[in-house]
């Protein structure tokens, strides 16, 4: 048998030291410490370009799985925030601030404590087993917020941004408004049968992954005297290469995981934000509405409210009874 120690990938050759094995307990009994090289094709151990052999994506988050490690990792999709005020109602031509109230990362891992890729175990590692293979997955964002209001179009938000809109016409069922604010839930600050705009806000994402694991690798160096066959090649003429020992060497590798290597991606997730007709990132839409103050506090107790209804953002806007001229008329 022989003991790889070093694959050359460019002429499907490796670098080995004979070894005599316990057929019985496959150890090693010894090593002819004469390395030479021989072709060879080694298993795929290698991480690929990305390493989840499949893949679930939802409105919640991403699952990536890599079945022949048999790991998972699972990121959810973080909580973005739009701050608004007033909410959840406005008057016809009140000035309506909206801000991207933030857009945080979010990771998730899963992990393995063995891989015997060498044929060896925890208690017996062999050269080319793993141990503590972790695989971690995060998205960031990658672009501005996207919101679209009814009557008032869209705008992208980037983080801390805010703007001024506001609305020329109540919500009425005459300009589309037909959902009631009775039929939603946690609006319970209206009246049941008040009439909303329904629009949307959500971000784009961008997937990575990170592999971390450690290898059992054999040391090589220099050994004093000849080889087997008599010879010196190292230390000034007084030793000879070989093995001196074996340690775990920590390794790492990750990249981006683009929406073109996701099979079946719901269409929902897929964002194309240069508009390339490509999707270059993943739709998040947990979208958190927050109302703020006058003074764009959201920690204000007399105005502190938020509301999650999954990247959909309803809106209340009527006249002002007895209002005589708008702010800054």
């Amino acid at each position: 048998a022989f003991q790889v120690v070093e694959y050359y990938s460019e002429s499907s050759s490796c670098k080995v030291f004979p070894i005599r094995v316990d057929n019985c307990t496959g150890q090693v009994l010894h090593i002819i410490e004469q390395p030479a090289v021989m072709p060879c094709e080694l298993p795929n151990t290698t991480p690929p370009q990305h390493p989840c052999t499949s893949f679930s994506v939802t409105a919640g988050g991403i699952t990536c799985a890599n079945s022949g490690w048999n790991v998972s990792a699972r990121v959810t999709f973080p909580e973005i925030y739009l701050d608004a005020r007033p909410y959840p109602a406005t008057l016809v031509r009140w000035p309506t601030v909206v801000r991207n109230g933030g857009m945080p990362e979010s990771s998730g891992s899963g992990g393995v404590n063995y891989i015997p890729n060498g044929g060896g175990s925890p208690s017996h590692p062999q050269v080319g087993d793993w141990q503590n293979l972790r695989l971690i997955l995060t998205l960031r964002p990658a672009g501005p917020m996207f919101v679209t209001l009814p009557l008032i179009g869209d705008l992208m938000l980037s983080n801390g941004a805010s703007q001024t809109i506001q609305w020329e016409v109540p919500s009425h069922p005459a300009v589309g408004a037909t959902t009631l604010a009775g039929s939603v839930s946690g609006l319970d600050e209206l009246p049941g049968d008040m009439p909303l705009f329904v629009g949307n806000g959500r971000a784009p994402y961008k997937l990575f992954w990170e592999l971390r694991y450690q290898e059992y690798e054999a040391i090589e160096g220099c050994l004093t005297g000849p080889n087997g066959n008599g010879n010196y090649n190292c230390g000034g003429g007084t030793g000879h290469r070989g093995i001196t020992g074996y340690e775990w060497k920590t390794h790492s590798s990750g990249g981006e995981i683009p929406p073109s290597a996701v099979a079946n991606l719901p269409a929902a997730r897929a964002a194309d934000i240069n508009n390339d007709g490509t999707p270059d990132a993943y739709w998040d839409t947990n979208l958190t509405l927050r109302r703020m103050d006058d003074a764009g506090s959201i920690s204000n107790p007399q105005y502190q409210r938020s509301w999650n209804w999954g990247g959909v953002i309803y809106w209340a806007v009527r006249e002002g009874q007895g209002q005589i001229g708008w702010p800054g008329q």
